[in-house]
């Protein structure tokens, strides 16, 4: 495992630890940067967007804390994908 990634989950106490933020999840793991370029729409896009993500998990070896879950990135869609159905109702 990566000494960072060993570090910091060794360091973890609370699912709050892996927050970019207090107010900001990201995308399960503060290490993880996949920035959202375009709000994915369709399943193809959510799939491509996870993929990505997943990716960089696997490069920079987030998959091996035993924190981490990919599930977190579909939460993440999940609620994007909410949040837009909310703007658009209101707009």
């Amino acid at each position: 495992m990566n000494q960072i990634i060993a570090d910091c989950s060794c360091q973890w106490k609370s699912s709050n630890h892996r927050s970019l933020t207090p107010t900001c999840k990201g995308w399960g793991c503060r290490f993880l940067a996949t920035p959202i370029e375009q709000l994915p729409t369709t399943d193809k896009e959510k799939a491509k967007l996870f993929s990505k993500v997943y990716r960089e998990a696997k490069s920079k070896g987030i998959l091996e804390c035993p924190h981490y879950r990919s599930l977190f990135i579909d939460e993440v869609l999940e609620n994007i994908n909410k949040s837009n159905v909310t703007l658009q109702t209101m707009n």
